[in-house]
């Protein structure tokens, strides 16, 4: 629990020095602000791969509750259909296999061998550098798969013309399941 205050006051932070250096550079800009403006073009595809960490408080390992750290990896395909309004489908796959205790409280284990998640996403971006995302999909894995519902955010900070580099968390609501936290940092291109 200490670890994960820790990291959610270092992303706060994170964030915040993200916010002051934005708002510093809009200052500098000034007359120029409307003309790059203009020039600024979203590609209408945008393909991201992502590595990072699921995060599992119901996790089960040698018979103890634990909270679960696995490995993981993010592919997500975006079509942005207006400036601030995209659809996509996003997946995710857990390249381990674990326990996690039943959603009823029950001694009952499931047992998870390296789950994919497909998601229906939607994003939505308020302002330049942030996606907000919500969706709903199932999480597919050889024993049983469950419906879930995601939402997250996405900050992302263009690197190249076509490139850029983003930060996701998302939380997974699994039914009748188990809930993750997902952590990732990857790349996007666009075209």
């Amino acid at each position: 629990m200490k670890a994960h205050k820790t990291i959610l006051v270092l992303l706060a932070i994170s964030l915040m020095g993200f916010l002051g250096n934005a708002q510093e550079e809009h200052e500098m800009e000034g007359e120029n602000h409307q003309e790059q403006h203009e020039e600024h073009h979203r590609h209408k595809h945008v393909i991201s791969l992502g590595i990072g960490h699921a995060h599992i408080n119901t996790g089960v390992e040698n018979g103890e509750k634990q909270w679960l750290v696995l490995p993981s990896w993010m592919l997500d395909y975006n079509f942005w259909f207006t400036e601030k309004w995209a659809i996509g489908l996003h997946s995710d796959m857990i390249i381990e296999t674990f326990e996690v205790e039943h959603e009823h409280g029950s001694e009952s284990v499931i047992e998870r061998e390296n789950p994919i998640a497909l998601v229906g996403a939607l994003s939505f971006q308020p302002i330049e550098w942030l996606s907000l995302v919500a969706g709903g999909g199932v999480e597919y894995e050889t024993s049983e798969s469950f419906g879930l519902v995601r939402f997250g955010v996405e900050p992302h900070w263009e690197i190249h013309e076509k490139w850029e580099i983003f930060v996701n968390i998302g939380h997974d609501i699994k039914f009748d399941a188990y809930n993750t936290w997902n952590l990732s940092l990857g790349i996007g291109r666009g075209f």
